[in-house]
């Protein structure tokens, strides 16, 4: 008689594949026809390759991508159903979501394919269930570098598509889709998956190019345009992007060689590669297509300023001034030329009267402040009120450079206060401020209680000390959580210890830091001591027995996730206490098996009679029961535990055979008949105990009535 333990795996159902006729051309059609040969032939490796080198030729070719994820499919098929290899199934399956739902630029071709997406998805989802495969975002992003790094682009996509839905990751995911679908050669795709990424990265200068590149790639020339013209505005130059403009302006200045736009977008292009002499002859090309643009006449001021001809860079600003006096841009170059010029006060006249005309023009008026400064400094000036002034206007100057939000200088003026009069508690007041607005709560500290000491019963002095030492728990506080956020754990766990006295909010960020680092440990020490704070938070005990859950203590987190449950009966507290059950039962079941495999019988008999104690209707712990039973030939006892197997599970085809044989042992032939039956109605694998169960039926046929 046969008997062995068997896996339980899940049975795939993979949908139809589609199918499609076309006629092609050659070499397109030679890689397609080949690929649809090896398919027909179930040689689904050599389909796909002949697919996608079909595919690289003419990506948007409907048929060699049908054909591809058909190969892909009945691939995956023949992975899970014959070889029972779901990690290489779940790759395939992961590849022909790829072409159904990536890869195609029409979304109709993704609508019609709805009901094979959904089937790949679910056998998908069966393949990731039967080998345990973790489905968070960021162990979906690691999976998809592995992959990617392995040249499973396809797949690799896909997953970073899923680990895409998550916010945290969402936009390095769109980046790496869109890598890929650039390798695989689409690019109208890769650009669609930048640009979803640019949205969430719209800073990202090196995103921005790449994005910039593929639509220059495409075709899609004005969109190009302005991606490379922010690039240009965020770089200050980057020749790359100059040169990518200027081969796109070229090429439209071929089409409309009129166009005094084109010319004058080129000359600005060729100024600011610092090529002068072109530049000047596309200036001139525009200003011959169009005398009156004034934006052309500016730029040969600012060309020749570049090259410090000021004489003909004024000819030109003045050239825009006589026909448009008021032209605030032509005034602003203008001014901005004499000051390079070192004629400081007409430039300032001239920089004044923009102002006049633009009130809201900010260049302008931070240049008549800063010539308005070069002429006597801050600095300066309070070195000349302290030689000549008195410590009323010295001070009356610092509380102005204060408004300004001029902290050095400030700080400087209300140092001279104090040397002047050292008894204006004021001017320590605001000193401290001044320090503590530039973090520097040290020497803020230091000058309250300096003037503490001075003015023990000022109101002011006390409550500012007061309020700058709780301000320096806050700054400390928040850089902590700055240093956290940056993922700096080891520079905020520091931060947060160096807050004194500690709090409950710093001893869980310390916590929350070393859990960061995997350092459970240390993270549920400080917990503790942050509960010990405040016992009523009902979160603490929550993130403790949850650590404890990550380090398999099943004990210590069903200790305190039921503390957790106490302080909150909606705490989700709940769903983790299950799960940690689960896996202290399932801890013991695993033991119990090991030692039934080493065969310590009664050692794993006691295991399992554990875990009955606990799950009353775990079939698994009575199928091992039986097969301990069978091993010391206690049969009846056996047969006890199976029938409590198929009591408590339709899972077990197998106990009904354990049964047939344990009966047919026993003699008892009418039950070895029936259960012997009722194996082969529910055990569908063809091989030997199966056959067997087929023949001892038939010699058992006498007794089947």
């Amino acid at each position: 008689m046969k008997r062995q333990l068997l896996k339980i795996v899940c049975g795939m159902s993979i949908c139809a594949v589609l199918s499609q006729n076309y006629v092609f051309a050659t070499p397109f059609s030679e890689h397609y026809n080949m690929a649809q040969n090896y398919l027909s032939q179930s040689q689904y490796s050599s389909a796909i390759v002949e697919f996608r080198k079909a595919l690289r030729i003419n990506y948007l070719d409907n048929s060699a991508r049908i054909g591809l994820i058909n190969s892909y499919l009945a691939r995956a098929s023949h992975y899970a159903n014959t070889e029972k290899d779901y990690n290489k199934a779940a790759n395939d399956f992961r590849s022909a979501l790829f072409y159904l739902k990536i890869y195609p630029e029409n979304e109709q071709d993704v609508q019609n394919s709805i009901g094979m997406i959904s089937s790949a998805s679910s056998n998908l989802k069966q393949c990731l269930k039967v080998i345990g495969e973790d489905v968070t975002a960021s162990a979906r992003y690691k999976k998809a570098e592995q992959l990617r790094a392995i040249g499973n682009f396809s797949a690799a996509a896909f997953e970073f598509s899923k680990a895409a839905e998550s916010e945290s990751v969402a936009a390095d995911a769109n980046i790496q889709i869109g890598d890929l679908l650039k390798v695989l050669g689409n690019d109208k795709r890769s650009a669609d998956y930048y640009k979803k990424a640019l949205d969430l990265k719209p800073n990202d200068g090196v995103l921005r190019m790449k994005y910039a590149r593929t639509l220059d790639k495409i075709g899609q020339y004005d969109v190009a345009v302005k991606e490379y013209n922010d690039a240009l505005a965020n770089s200050k130059g980057d020749m790359e992007v100059l040169y990518a403009l200027e081969r796109i302006y070229l090429k439209k200045l071929a089409q409309t060689p009129s166009d005094a736009e084109l010319n004058a977008n080129i000359g600005a292009i060729k100024q600011a590669q610092g090529d002068f002499e072109s530049a000047l002859n596309y200036y001139g090309k525009a200003e011959q297509l169009n005398p009156n643009n004034v934006t052309t006449r500016i730029n040969v001021g600012t060309l020749y300023q570049q090259k410090k001809d000021y004489t003909k860079a004024i000819q030109a600003y003045d050239s825009v001034l006589t026909m448009y006096p008021d032209n605030g841009q032509a005034l602003f170059y203008k001014a901005s030329a004499y000051e390079e010029m070192g004629r400081k006060k007409e430039a300032l006249e001239m920089y004044k009267r923009v102002v006049t005309l633009e009130p809201n023009n900010t260049a302008a008026k931070n240049m008549v402040n800063k010539i308005v400064k070069e002429t006597m400094s801050p600095s300066e000036y309070i070195a000349y009120l302290m030689q000549n002034g008195n410590a009323d206007e010295l001070y009356d100057y610092a509380y102005k450079l204060h408004k300004e939000n001029k902290i050095t200088e400030a700080i400087q003026a209300y140092k001279g206060v104090i040397a002047k009069n050292p008894n204006k508690a004021d001017a320590y007041v605001n000193l401290a401020i001044c320090y503590a607005s530039k973090d520097d709560y040290n020497s803020a500290v230091t000058t309250l209680n300096n003037a503490k000491s001075k003015f023990p019963t000022n109101a002011q002095v006390t409550k500012t000390l007061s309020e700058v030492s709780s301000d320096y728990n806050s700054l400390r506080f928040s850089n902590a959580s700055a240093s956290y956020d940056n993922k700096d754990y080891k520079k905020a766990i520091n931060e947060y210890l160096a807050i004194e006295p500690a709090t409950e909010d710093s001893l869980l960020g310390v916590a929350a830091s070393y859990q960061a680092l995997n350092d459970y440990n240390s993270a549920i020490e400080y917990y503790k001591k942050a509960e010990a704070i405040n016992p009523k938070n009902v979160e603490i005990p929550y993130y403790i027995g949850y650590l404890y859950s990550e380090q398999q203590n099943w004990a210590d987190a069903e200790k305190y996730l039921n503390k957790a449950i106490q302080l909150n009966p909606q705490s989700e507290a709940k769903n983790l206490l299950s799960y940690v059950k689960q896996n202290g039962t399932l801890g013991v079941l695993n033991s119990g098996i090991e030692l039934y495999e080493q065969k310590q019988y009664p050692q794993a008999l006691e295991k399992f009679n554990q875990v009955v104690k606990t799950e009353p209707q775990n079939a698994y712990a009575y199928y091992y029961r039986g097969m301990i039973y069978d091993e010391q030939s206690q049969q009846k006892l056996a047969i006890s535990e199976y029938l409590n197997v198929l009591k408590y599970s339709k899972d077990f085809p197998i106990a009904n055979y354990m049964l047939a044989v344990d009966y047919d042992t026993t003699s008892d032939y009418k039950n070895a008949f029936k259960y012997y039956k009722l194996f082969t109605e529910k055990y569908t694998t063809e091989d030997e105990f199966l056959k067997y169960a087929k023949d001892r039926m038939k010699e058992l046929e006498p007794y089947a009535g």
